[in-house]
C-alpha cells in the first residue's frame, strides 16, 4: 500500500467526522433510526405537506411552528404544534396510555407526563408551554393513525 493511499485511509473517518459535526447529524439520526422528520409554517402547509399519513385534524386553527418526528412506518410519532387555539371538540379527556417514542431536539423538556390528557382520534395529546404536544404509538402491528378525530 502506497503511503498516499495509507493517509487517504486515515483520513477519511476524520473527513466524515468533520461533515457530519457540520451538517446537521439529525439527517444521519433519522436514516440509522428509520425515522423522518417535518417542520411546517401553519396547520394549511402541515396538511399540504405531512408525510406519510394525513396530518392530524387535531391540530389548532392557529397552530404554527409545527414539528413532526416519525419512524418510516407511522408507528410512532411525536408532534410538536404552536398556538393558543383550543383543541377540537372532538377530543375527549382520558387517561394517559403512553409517552412519546422519542425526543427531538425541538421537544420540550418534561419532568414528568400527566395522568391524564386529550384523547383525539388516534393521538394523545397535552398541553405544553406555548402550544401542545402530541403522540401516537401503534398497539399492533402495520396500525399507523388516522388523521380524524374520533
Amino acid at each position: 500500500m502506497t503511503k498516499h493511499r495509507l493517509q487517504g485511509l486515515i483520513l477519511l473517518p476524520i473527513a466524515a467526522g468533520l461533515l457530519l459535526s457540520t451538517t446537521g447529524c439529525s439527517a444521519v439520526i433519522d436514516a440509522v433510526h428509520r425515522t423522518h422528520q417535518e417542520t411546517f409554517t401553519d396547520r394549511a402547509a402541515a396538511e399540504r405537506g405531512w408525510v406519510g399519513v394525513d396530518a392530524p385534524t387535531w391540530l389548532p386553527a392557529d397552530a404554527a411552528d409545527i414539528h413532526d418526528l416519525a419512524t418510516d412506518d407511522e408507528s410512532q410519532a411525536v408532534i410538536l404544534a404552536h398556538g393558543s387555539s383550543p383543541l377540537p371538540s372532538t377530543c375527549q379527556e382520558a387517561d394517559r396510555r403512553g409517552i412519546p417514542f422519542d425526543t427531538a431536539s425541538w421537544a420540550p423538556v418534561l419532568d414528568r407526563f400527566p395522568d391524564r390528557v386529550a384523547r383525539c382520534g388516534d393521538y394523545e395529546v397535552m398541553p405544553v408551554d406555548g402550544g401542545w404536544l402530541g403522540w401516537f404509538s401503534a398497539t399492533e402491528a402495520g396500525q399507523r393513525p388516522t388523521a380524524a378525530a374520533r
